[in-house]
C-alpha cells in the first residue's frame, strides 16, 4: 500500500498551487499568462500523457514506470524550488505532471496486482482513491504553512524528500503483472500534449501577448490537431468510445465542472491573499472545507446514483456547486462567513457529481474499454481545469487586476454552458 503515497504527492501538487500562487507572483514578478501556466502546466502534462502512460505501464512493467514517475516528480519539485524565473517554474511544474502521469497508473497496477475481484481488491482501490483526496486536502494546509513560515520555494522543496523516501521504501516491491512488451506509440500523446499547451497559451495570451504571437501559437495548435485527426494508426481513444452518448456527456460534464471549480479556487485564493491580506496558511484553512466535505459526502454520492440515476445525481451536484459560486460572487470582500460554507458546498457538489459522471460513463462503455474510459475522464477534468484558468486570464479577471466577483461569475457561466452541452450530448441515454 506504500505505493499509494504517490497519489498523495499528486494530490498535493494539484492543490498546493492555490496557496503558492500569490507569493510566487510577487517574488518572480509574473504576468497573467505566466501565472496561468504555472497553475496549469501540471494539469496539461498530466492530462495529455496519462493515456499513453497507462499503456506504457502495461507494456514495460509497473515497477519500472513507478520508479521513473517518482524520480521525475522529485526532479520537478526541485526545479520548482530553484526556479529563477516564471518559465523555469512552468518547466518544473510540467516535469511534476509527467512524473504524476507515470506514477499514478503504475501505483494502481501495483496495488491491485494478484488481487482478483472481491472485497480485498475493492479496499485496495478505495485506499488508492482516498490517498488522492487526502493529498488534495494536505496540499492546501501543509504547503500553506510552509509558505507562510519558510517561503514558497521551501513548499516545493519539501515534496522532494517525501518522494525520495517513497522510492526507497518501495524499491523492492514486487514487479506486478508481467509486461506485455507491446509497442507503445507515444507520438500521438506528445502531439496531443503540445496541442493542449498551445491552445492554453493562445487563449490565455489574448489581450496580453502580441497578436502575432497569439495567432502563431493558435495556428500551431490547429495544425497539430489536424495532424492528429488525419494520422493513420491506433487512436489514443477509440472513435467508437467517443460516439457513446454517456461517455461524451460524462467527459464534457467533468471538464465543465473542473473548469468552474479550479478557476474559482484560483480566483478566491488570490483575492483572499491580495484583498484581505491573508497569508498562505490562512487561505489554505479557508479552502479546506471543500476537500473535507468531498471526503465526508463521497459515499453518499455513490448511493445517490443508485437512487436517482447518474444524470439526476450529476445535475444535483452541479446545482450545489453553482449555488456556492453564486454565494461567493455576490459577497464583496469574501468574508469568512461566506467562504467556509461555500467551500463546503463545492465539496458536496463534487462528491455528488464526480461519481455520477464516472458511473454514467463506465456503465455505458464496454468492459474492454473501461480503463480507457477512466483515463479519458481524468484527461477531461484536467483539461477543463486548465481551460478555465486560461479563459479567466484572457478576460483579465484574475486578482489583483480585479475583484473576485467577475471571475467567479465567469467560472459559474463556464459550468452552466458545459453542463448544458453535456446533457444535450447525453439525452439519448437512459438513467443508470
Amino acid at each position: 500500500m506504500l505505493v499509494c503515497l504517490a497519489l498523495l504527492l499528486e494530490g498535493m501538487a494539484s492543490s498546493s498551487i492555490n496557496v503558492q500562487v500569490e507569493p510566487v507572483r510577487v517574488d518572480l514578478g509574473l504576468g497573467p499568462v505566466e501565472l496561468q501556466l504555472v497553475a496549469s502546466a501540471f494539469l496539461v502534462l498530466y492530462a495529455g500523457l496519462l493515456p499513453i502512460a497507462g499503456r506504457l505501464v502495461d507494456s514495460r512493467g509497473a515497477r519500472g514506470a513507478f520508479r521513473l514517475g517518482v524520480a521525475l516528480f522529485v526532479l520537478g519539485s526541485l526545479l520548482c524550488a530553484g526556479a529563477w524565473d516564471g518559465w523555469a517554474l512552468v518547466a518544473g511544474r510540467a516535469v511534476q505532471g509527467v512524473g504524476a502521469a507515470l506514477s499514478a497508473p503504475a501505483a494502481l497496477a501495483l496495488v491491485t496486482s494478484g488481487l482478483g475481484a472481491g472485497s480485498l481488491r475493492d479496499r485496495a482501490v478505495a485506499t488508492y482513491g482516498a490517498m488522492g483526496a487526502a493529498g488534495f486536502s494536505l496540499g492546501l494546509v501543509v504547503p500553506g504553512f510552509v509558505v507562510a513560515h519558510a517561503g514558497w520555494r521551501a513548499s516545493f522543496a519539501v515534496l522532494a524528500p517525501v518522494g525520495i523516501a517513497l522510492a526507497v521504501a518501495t524499491w523492492h516491491i514486487e514487479r506486478g503483472a508481467a509486461p506485455t512488451r507491446e509497442r507503445v506509440g507515444g507520438a500521438r500523446a506528445v502531439v496531443l500534449t503540445a496541442v493542449l499547451a498551445a491552445v492554453l497559451v493562445a487563449l490565455g495570451g489574448i489581450g496580453t501577448l502580441p497578436a502575432s504571437v497569439v495567432a502563431g501559437v493558435g495556428a500551431a495548435a490547429l495544425a497539430g490537431a489536424v495532424a492528429l485527426a488525419l494520422a493513420p494508426g491506433r487512436r489514443l481513444v477509440p472513435p467508437e468510445l467517443l460516439r457513446l452518448p454517456s461517455v461524451r456527456a460524462a467527459s464534457v460534464s467533468l471538464a465543465a465542472l473542473f473548469a468552474g471549480v479550479l478557476a474559482s479556487l484560483f480566483v478566491v485564493s488570490l483575492a483572499l491573499q491580495t484583498g484581505r491580506d491573508l497569508d498562505a496558511f490562512d487561505v489554505g484553512l479557508l479552502l479546506l472545507p471543500q476537500p473535507l466535505a468531498f471526503a465526508l459526502v463521497a459515499r453518499v454520492g455513490a448511493r445517490a446514483v443508485g437512487r436517482w440515476g447518474a444524470p439526476r445525481a450529476l445535475a444535483a451536484g452541479i446545482g450545489a456547486v453553482l449555488a456556492a459560486l453564486a454565494a461567493l460572487s455576490l459577497a464583496p470582500g469574501l468574508p469568512t462567513a461566506v467562504v467556509l460554507p461555500a467551500m463546503a458546498g463545492i465539496g458536496v457538489g463534487l462528491a455528488l457529481a464526480y461519481p455520477a459522471a464516472s458511473i454514467w460513463a463506465v456503465d455505458g462503455a464496454p468492459p474492454s474499454a473501461r480503463g480507457t474510459t477512466a483515463a479519458l475522464l481524468t484527461t477531461a477534468q484536467n483539461v477543463g481545469g486548465a481551460s478555465g484558468l486560461a479563459v479567466l486570464t484572457a478576460l483579465s479577471l484574475v486578482p489583483p487586476a480585479t475583484s473576485a466577483g467577475p471571475g467567479l461569475m465567469v467560472s459559474a457561466a463556464l459550468l452552466v454552458l458545459g453542463a448544458a452541452l453535456a446533457f444535450t450530448l447525453g439525452r439519448r441515454t437512459q438513467p443508470s
